[in-house]
């Protein structure tokens, strides 16, 4: 089995994302679907980018999960506790919600587009692809 570092397999991931999802082969061709100022594997860290006139998020498992659970917090603060009553916020659980949030996947928090999560793996890296607008 062929070894990838990190960001090899974003790289690859993203490869396969447009092939899967817009039939786009060569990302490295005249790709009028990608724009970014470099999609050389050497180069690839960031994580949102520009594809078919929207963006794409494109995590590693860990990179999720901090994102995710970022997201849901986030989601608490600004949406759940300023509906309770002032008593009931002191009683309210993060983690219990959080773990009830989490049963409708990562892709219905991160995909603000579709809700759809994109999984790939390549050697021992999953890498998840979440379209944004």
């Amino acid at each position: 089995m062929r070894t990838f570092t990190e960001r090899q397999a974003k790289y690859a991931a993203i490869k396969q994302y447009l092939k899967d999802e817009h039939g786009i082969c060569n990302p490295l061709e005249n790709n009028p679907w990608l724009v970014c100022s470099s999609l050389d594997p050497e180069f690839y860290d960031a994580c949102v980018y520009e594809v078919e006139g929207g963006e794409v998020l494109v995590v590693t498992e860990s990179e999720r999960d901090e994102r995710w659970n970022e997201s849901l917090e986030n989601y608490i603060d600004e949406c759940v506790l300023p509906e309770l009553p002032e008593i009931a916020q002191q009683y309210f659980d993060y983690e219990k919600w959080k773990r009830d949030a989490r049963y409708d996947g990562a892709g219905h928090c991160l995909s603000h587009y579709d809700g759809v999560e994109h999984e790939y793996k390549f050697g021992d890296h999953w890498i998840y692809i979440y379209r944004q607008n």
